[in-house]
Parts: C-alpha cells; sequence; structure tokens
C-alpha cells in the first residue's frame, strides 16, 4: 500500500507539474470550469452525445437539443454513406416532466435499422431523460428494430451529454475526473483503465490532455499526454483525437467539454487500433471538473438522485432492456422498509466467504434502485408513468474520499441484493452453487463533484477486478460483468 500511495504520488505530480505553489494533488490547480448560468430568454439547450457504443445506435456520436419553451427534442447523428459521414436526423419528439423528475420523452420520429428516420404512429413512448439545462443531460431514447424476423421491436440505447456550444479555452491546465464506460463487446476481457483523472489545457485549436488511469484496485496505469484539435462541427463545439481526424469514419474519439465541467467522449473501437484513446481507457468516458475542495460526504449521501445503471453485458433475457435500468437513490435509507429484502439478503450473506457479502455497507451510503412495472412490455422500466416508484435493491457506499484527490472515492463499494432484476422481493435470488438467498458486494472506483450546483455522481465496476463485479443471471449465478452507474441529484 505504500509503494501504490508513493508511486501516486509521483504520478499525479508529473500531472500537475505545471502547479507550481499549487497545494500538492488536484486541489486548487489549473483554473475552474466557469458555470453556466441557464439564460431565461433562451431555453434552447444543445448537447454532444455519447460515448455508449450500443449496436444498432448512432447515438455515440450525435447532438441533441432539449428546446424547453416549445416542449420539444432533436437527436442528429454522423450516419455513414459512400464512406463519408453525414449528419442526419434520426429523433424528433417531445417531453415533459414527470412526477419522479424525469424527463418523459415521446418519439414522434425515431431511428430505425436501417439508419433512416421514419414517423412513429402511434408515437414511441418509454424513453426518458434526466437533465442539468445547460449543462447536460443523462437519457435513454429508443430505436425500432424493424429487421427482425417476428416484426418491429423497439430498443433502447443510453446517451450521456455535455453542453457542445464553445470550444475549451483553458491557458492553465484544468483538472477532470472521469470514468470509463463498460464495453457492450463480449468478448472484451480485460481494458487499458477503469477511471482517472486529467488535466486539460488549450494552446489555440489544441487540446492538450495529460491524463493519469487507474485500474479499480486501486492500480496505477502509465500516465500519458496526447493532443488534440477543436473545431465547430455539426454536432457542435468538439474535440478529436487524433488532431485533425474529423470527417474520418476510423475517427478514434470525439470529445465535448462543457463549460459546466461536464465531459463526455465517445469512442471509435473500429478505429482504435493499439490506442487507449486520450484518457489512456480504451472506451468512452463521462466526467466532470474536479472539486476545488473535498466533497462534503455526508451531504452527498443526504441528496437525492436520478439516473440509471448499465450493463452491457447482461444477457438475462427480460420483456424490457435490462442493460440500461432507470434509478433512483436517496428516496430511501437503510432503515426503510422498502429496503428491507435488501438489508436481509446482505445480512444472511455476511461474512460466508468468496464472492458473497465480507462487510456491511457503511454510513457512506446511497440507497436506491431500478424501477420496474408490474406490466410486461418493452418499456417495464418506465420512470415517468403515473404511480411509480423506485425499488431498493443497491447500495452505493462510497467509503472514504482519497485525501489527495477532491472528489474521488476509489475504494467505493456497491452492494447487490437478493432482489435485483430478473429477481424481486416476492421471487428472490437463490445463489445456484448453495440453494439460499444470494446477494453480492464488489469493489468500485465512484467520482464526485457539483455541476450548477448539483452533485454529480459517477461510478464504474469491473467484471475483472479482484474480487469481479457480479449481477445476477435468470439461474441464480453470480455472473461476472461490468457496470457503469450515473447520476444527477435531484432539484425538487
Amino acid at each position: 500500500m505504500r509503494e501504490w500511495q508513493q508511486s501516486r504520488m509521483i504520478l499525479l505530480g508529473t500531472l500537475l507539474i505545471l502547479c507550481m505553489g499549487a497545494q500538492f494533488g488536484f486541489v486548487g490547480c489549473g483554473q475552474t470550469a466557469t458555470p453556466i448560468t441557464s439564460p431565461a430568454t433562451n431555453q434552447v439547450y444543445s448537447y454532444f452525445s455519447g460515448p455508449f457504443n450500443v449496436p444498432g445506435s448512432d447515438l455515440a456520436k450525435s447532438a441533441s437539443t432539449f428546446d424547453h419553451a416549445a416542449k420539444q427534442i432533436g437527436v442528429s447523428s454522423f450516419i455513414t454513406n459512400n464512406n463519408a459521414q453525414v449528419p442526419t436526423a434520426i429523433i424528433n419528439g417531445t417531453f415533459g416532466t414527470a412526477g419522479t423528475g424525469f424527463l418523459q420523452i415521446t418519439e414522434n420520429f425515431a431511428t430505425t435499422s436501417s439508419g433512416v428516420i421514419g414517423a412513429q404512429n402511434p408515437p414511441l413512448t418509454g424513453a426518458w431523460a434526466v437533465e442539468i439545462p445547460g449543462a447536460g443531460a443523462l437519457a435513454n431514447f429508443l430505436s425500432v428494430n424493424s429487421s427482425s424476423a417476428s416484426g418491429a421491436s423497439v430498443r433502447a440505447a443510453p446517451a450521456a451529454m455535455a453542453e457542445n456550444t464553445a470550444c475549451p479555452n483553458f491557458s492553465n491546465p484544468v483538472p477532470f475526473l472521469y470514468v470509463t464506460v463498460p464495453d457492450a463487446t463480449p468478448t472484451l476481457t480485460a481494458h487499458a483503465a477503469d477511471y482517472g483523472a486529467v488535466n486539460i489545457s488549450t494552446q489555440g485549436s489544441a487540446v492538450i490532455f495529460n491524463a493519469q488511469p487507474f485500474l479499480i484496485g486501486p492500480l496505477s496505469q502509465a500516465p500519458s499526454t496526447v493532443t488534440g484539435g477543436c473545431s465547430n462541427t455539426n454536432l457542435g463545439a468538439l474535440t478529436a483525437y487524433p488532431l485533425n481526424s474529423f470527417g474520418n469514419p476510423s475517427n478514434l474519439e470525439l470529445i465535448g467539454i462543457g463549460a459546466s465541467g461536464l465531459l463526455v467522449s465517445s469512442f471509435n473501437t473500429g478505429g482504435s487500433g493499439a490506442s487507449a484513446g486520450a484518457f489512456g481507457g480504451g472506451t468512452g468516458v463521462v466526467g466532470m471538473a474536479l472539486p476545488s475542495s473535498p466533497v462534503d460526504v455526508a451531504a452527498v449521501v443526504s441528496a437525492k438522485y436520478n439516473g440509471f445503471l448499465y450493463a452491457p453485458r447482461n444477457t438475462v433475457s427480460e420483456s424490457y432492456d435490462i442493460t440500461v435500468l432507470a434509478s433512483a437513490f436517496g428516496d430511501n435509507t437503510a432503515a426503510s422498509q422498502a429496503c428491507s429484502a435488501l438489508q436481509s439478503s446482505l445480512a444472511a450473506n455476511n461474512g460466508k466467504g468468496a464472492g458473497t457479502v465480507p462487510v456491511l455497507p457503511s454510513a457512506n451510503s446511497l440507497y436506491g434502485g431500478e424501477f420496474l412495472t408490474t406490466t410486461n412490455t418493452a418499456t417495464a422500466n418506465d420512470p415517468t408513468g403515473a404511480g411509480v416508484s423506485e425499488n431498493c435493491d443497491v447500495v452505493i457506499d462510497l467509503g472514504i474520499q482519497d485525501p489527495l484527490v477532491n472528489g474521488s472515492f476509489p475504494n467505493a463499494t456497491v452492494f447487490i441484493g437478493s432482489n435485483y432484476p430478473p429477481f424481486s422481493t416476492s421471487h428472490p435470488w437463490n445463489c445456484s452453487d448453495t440453494g439460499t438467498i444470494c446477494a453480492v458486494a464488489f469493489p468500485v472506483a465512484a467520482v464526485v463533484g457539483k455541476v450548477q450546483g448539483q452533485y454529480v455522481i459517477l461510478l464504474v465496476a469491473s467484471g475483472t477486478s479482484v474480487p469481479a463485479a457480479r449481477l445476477p443471471d435468470n439461474f441464480g449465478n453470480r455472473a461476472a460483468q461490468p457496470l457503469g452507474i450515473y447520476l444527477f441529484q435531484k432539484t425538487q
């Protein structure tokens, strides 16, 4: 442990060599991203969408607009046509605010499996988003798979978005924290990093990324320094890496850096070669500006959040897309009746050996879970329906904040209870190897910060860490697979 701490201090010191005279670590180094003040007269917000490369979805590199005056939403993306990338509208619809705080999205036009937008009659429902207006959003849109032999079906696709109206202008390095997103490729067993910190600076249109990635453990990976270039494009002001790779179908990475402090990147696995990208992770990332001081953990865990859980390699067969689960955290506490099944399963598996629950959640924990209805439809996990509420089957234990890096929680833990899908309180998860009630705990890394006064929590778990992240399958097995959780604090 001492060797790791010394190594990390050297690496972080290298990253921040330009911050002479600053306190050691990322605290107080460089300039702070300027918060956006939502304009009273202009309620149309533009975002760059990424970084979830979902098969059959064009959302990984797209631009979205949320028009709060007209309550309309539009999404456009680059479609490859004759080896050229052409910007094309792929979704158009309306939105309103549901009682849960999610935006309820209706798609009047949606992309199909042919890549062409088509009118939907009746309009598609079940899409949703959470937004920090003017800063960014987390969303789950819908597309139509018209090539299915059994008829057209609706598939879901997640997106994380950051404001894209201007290129960054950082004369001094600005520090960001980020998590890499789980890769949907089933054959990918390992990747370059799970999370990290990056200093971003600019020289004219050039954008320099000085990154220090980590694997969950935490294990330092090799630091990197690469340069991309920012331009105003059909998808907004974006940074391309490598430099001068705009308009190339094999472009490795497109990066949106919002003035509010949110950051997203879309990683092209087909064009990556041996490169780990601008952040050293080998996949897309979601991040935020590093807090200027340690975050108040008590305030973080006492707040309420909306967002989603993303497990792209979850192969459980359900009537809804179990890989993307709309979720809420903070409405329930450890003592809530809604959490009793979760708590009972954690206690039953506490100290029972490998792959179970070695310790119980600490006071630095958030309780929550996904939204599910009893309706057997593709939109069963719709958080915008009347009278819906979230389950309590997941615990996020942030643990101790890194004393060297504000907002970084490298030794956090996630707990999954016996009522996690495809199981429930009435039909609990029984471990296939023991036949008794099941629950698991595994290490994760989390980063926490504030964007326009709202807490943002980003979390990553790895299917290859020791112990690995595990979720239940249909047979009660503890299936090793990666997991991401992305949450925005609710304002109401």
